[in-house]
């Protein structure tokens, strides 16, 4: 199941691992996702106890960097080849409250580390020490449910306890396609009518839904949200276009569906609490799109890849700046709140492509007089 690319480099790190006295693992999604013949460039790995030797044994071996997160007892690992491995130390966690991020605590027992994970298919291990390298552990059943296409938690609350559960399990059934476990299902079903999703950060969700936007089977999830009325946690109003297809760049999605969600779509946008340039970008698109008017100033290649994808129809001098300044209006004869009202109009013809030129605005204009 081991793909040959990574044997050896996972067999060298077990046989470290094993020098320090730790028994290490490759968990989660990566094994499902070797076991499905899926490339990945993702590995969490679990080790039995410190794991920080072994991050600075990869680094010195093969390159990169390594980042601490001490709240999870977790490194970071970047190599230079591309790899990524998440290296924990075995854990089990507690949630104080729900929606809120768990407290860990190391354990020496896999079991634990296992259960902490959101659903079966990615609760499973297989050991990458020398004599034992390879070996399965499937305490919850991962392998019958990823042949029988299901995505199923590990217990009752696991909604409850994490509400991003909810997304999680609905995008990796689209993006497998896969159904949800008759008991997980009716779960769901009961954690959306109690609105479990409102007990999370804004901060936390909108994580979770951008990961939906960079999904490839986007369309697929998103009818599952709506299947569950997940998408109503997300802005009221939000819906499924197949616009969203015209792109696979997440921010340029959100984009589109800020545009689609008319005068809220500002709101929206500022509520995902996104990098300031990427959501200064996305609103400039938005604003083009409510005013109907053809754009003052150059429009970016972002921008217009926004715009195109909402209307494809868009003549293509919409988005081109205005054929003419507030200046060769004035030079005709216009003056103050006239010059307004006239780029307006002009802006919202070289928009419905009935202009392309400055003679056709100077035409516009002097016919409107």
């Amino acid at each position: 199941m081991i793909p040959e690319k990574y044997k050896d480099q996972l067999y060298t790190i077990g046989t470290y691992a094993t020098k320090l006295g730790l028994k290490a693992w490759v968990v989660g999604g990566a094994v499902r996702d070797f076991y499905l013949k899926r490339d990945t460039l993702d590995i969490d790995l679990a080790f039995s106890g410190n794991q920080e030797s072994v991050a600075g044994f990869c680094v010195k071996r093969w390159g990169g960097d390594k980042h601490k997160f001490s709240r999870f007892y977790t490194y970071r690992v970047d190599l230079a080849n591309g790899l990524k491995l998440d290296m924990v130390r075995t854990r089990k966690e507690k949630y104080p409250y729900p929606g809120c991020l768990p407290e860990v605590e190391p354990s020496p027992n896999i079991k634990d580390d296992l259960f902490r994970r959101d659903f079966t298919t990615n609760a499973w291990c297989f050991s990458i020490n020398p004599d034992s390298f390879g070996k399965l552990y499937d305490p919850f059943g991962a392998q019958k449910d990823i042949d029988h296409g299901l995505v199923r938690i590990l217990h009752e609350k696991s909604f409850l306890d994490d509400p991003t559960r909810m997304y999680r399990a609905v995008r990796f059934a689209g993006r497998f396609g896969w159904k949800l476990a008759p008991k997980t299902e009716r779960l769901l079903r009961e954690a959306t009518a109690q609105e479990y999703p409102l007990l999370l950060t804004r901060d936390r969700f909108s994580t979770e839904f951008f990961k939906t936007l960079q999904e490839t089977r986007v369309k697929e999830i998103f009818e599952l949200m709506e299947k569950y009325d997940l998408l109503k946690f997300a802005w009221p109003g939000l819906k499924w276009n197949p616009a969203l297809l015209r792109t696979n760049d997440a921010m340029q999605r959100v984009g589109i569906l800020a545009c689609l969600l008319g005068g809220s779509g500002g709101d929206f946008v500022r509520s995902l609490h996104l990098p300031a340039g990427q959501s200064h970008e996305i609103l400039g698109a938005w604003k083009v799109w409510e005013e109907q008017m053809s754009p003052l100033s150059t429009l970016t290649d972002f921008k217009k890849q926004i715009l195109q994808a909402v209307c494809p129809e868009l003549p293509a001098q919409a988005l081109e700046p205005c054929v003419i300044r507030g200046q060769e209006l004035k030079e005709k004869g216009l003056s103050g709140r006239k010059i307004s009202l006239a780029l307006e109009e002009i802006r919202r013809a070289q928009w419905q492509g009935k202009i392309h030129s400055p003679q056709d605005a100077i035409r516009l204009v002097g016919n409107s007089k």
